[in-house]
Formats: C-alpha cells, sequence, structure tokens
C-alpha cells in the first residue's frame, strides 16, 4: 500500500511539473508576444516622432540656409539701388535713424494704417498677419533727414511678402513694396 501511494505521489508530482513547465512555456510564449508588441509599438512611436520631426521641419517657412541667402542678395541689391543695407541680426537691436529700434518696434508699426498686425517671428510662423522674418534698414544722408528706408520681409497667410517703411515723421507706417526685384528674389529664396 505505502508503494501505492508513492507511485501515485510521483504520478502526481510529475503531472503538476508538466502543468508547471506548460504554463512556463504558455507564459514564454505570451511573453515573448508582448515583448513583440511593445517592440513593434515602440518602432512605431519612433516612426510617429520622425514623422512629427520631419513634419515640424517642414512646417518651419523660414530658416538660417534661406536667411543666408537673402542676406548675400542683399548685399549684392543694395549697392544697384546706391544704398547699403544693415540688418537686424536676431539679437542685437536695428536702430533706424528715426530714433526706432527693432524688433520692439514693430509693435508700434502700422501697417497701411492699421496696428497689430506685424510682429518678430523667425521661423515665419507666429501670431501675427505679418510675420516678420528679417529686416534690414537703410538710413539716408540726403536731406530731408532723418530719413531711412525699412524693409521688413515677412510672411502673410504662409506667402512672402515684402513690406516697406519710409516714414520719418509721426507713426511708422508700412506697405507692400513696389520693388518687384526685391519682391520676386525674397519669393524665389522663401519657395526654396
Amino acid at each position: 500500500m505505502k508503494k501505492l501511494i508513492g507511485v501515485l505521489a510521483v504520478a502526481g508530482l510529475s503531472v503538476a511539473l508538466a502543468g508547471c513547465g506548460n504554463q512556463n512555456t504558455q507564459s514564454s510564449s505570451n511573453t515573448t508576444k508582448t515583448n513583440s508588441e511593445a517592440s513593434s509599438n515602440q518602432n512605431t512611436t519612433t516612426n510617429n516622432t520622425s514623422s512629427s520631426s520631419e513634419s515640424h521641419h517642414d512646417s518651419s517657412l523660414w530658416n538660417n540656409q534661406k536667411n543666408e541667402q537673402l542676406a548675400s542678395f542683399m548685399q549684392k541689391w543694395g549697392p544697384t539701388m546706391h544704398q547699403s543695407y544693415e540688418q537686424y541680426d536676431g539679437q542685437n537691436e536695428l536702430k533706424v535713424s528715426t530714433g526706432i529700434t527693432y524688433p520692439d518696434g514693430l509693435s508700434k508699426e502700422l501697417v497701411e494704417g492699421q496696428s497689430g498686425l506685424i510682429g518678430w517671428a523667425p521661423s515665419g510662423k507666429g501670431d501675427y498677419e505679418y510675420n516678420v522674418v528679417a529686416i534690414y534698414n537703410h538710413d539716408g544722408t540726403e536731406p530731408p533727414l532723418p530719413n531711412r528706408i525699412t524693409y521688413f520681409f515677412a510672411f502673410h497667410n504662409g506667402k512672402p511678402v515684402v513690406l516697406v517703411d519710409q516714414s520719418n515723421n509721426g507713426d511708422p507706417d508700412c506697405h507692400p513694396t513696389t520693388n518687384t526685384d526685391l519682391e520676386s528674389n525674397f519669393e524665389r529664396i522663401a519657395n526654396q
């Protein structure tokens, strides 16, 4: 009788161990599946992050390379107009002969008589009707003084536009330039 109990105990233990082995196999299989899904989800997350970064990069209307191309163009274009232009460098204020400093002065700048439409937005996307990405100024030396020509290179509804301000007294007021050479070259650079 003791032998029978011993044999049954060994058989029961074998069945129990076999069942545990199946659980370990199932658990291992589930772990593999879970790890595979996590890896797949991580790849998807990485791909989404890459896509998000790319779309963020693509959504920028202006960048340093375009800014350098505009600076190069302005260095060549200014002398054809018998003028030299100083660029706002993004850090040091640009003071014009009328006493206004930019970019802070943009808060006082009117666009065709309307206030609050223009502001500094280095990427070309901002909270303004006219998001300025570059400012160039020429201070005149011929009377009546002071006189200046200040160009604001901006994006209006995602499209490049060049505004000019030549006011020398009263409120600063800019309007779209009539210089087609300047306008077309800014558009060419912006659309690259």
